[in-house]
């Protein structure tokens, strides 16, 4: 877990402890969701990341 994904889940947890109210625990769903998606995004660009590093030598040989 990334320092921002850990960061923004403590938030929101301490938000939805200081006041569990319907808003607010939609409001920390939305946060988890996010997070969850900005982690895969951050995978997905590191994957493509490699694989362009990977595929470099063999354009330049070409």
């Amino acid at each position: 877990m990334h320092w921002w994904s850990q960061q923004a889940c403590e938030a929101a947890a301490e938000a939805q402890a200081a006041d569990p109210s319907p808003g607010n625990l939609m409001a920390a769903a939305q946060v988890q969701a996010l997070v969850s998606m900005a982690e895969a995004l951050h995978r997905i660009a590191a994957a493509l990341e490699e694989r362009d590093e990977a595929a470099l030598p063999h354009r330049l040989k070409s």
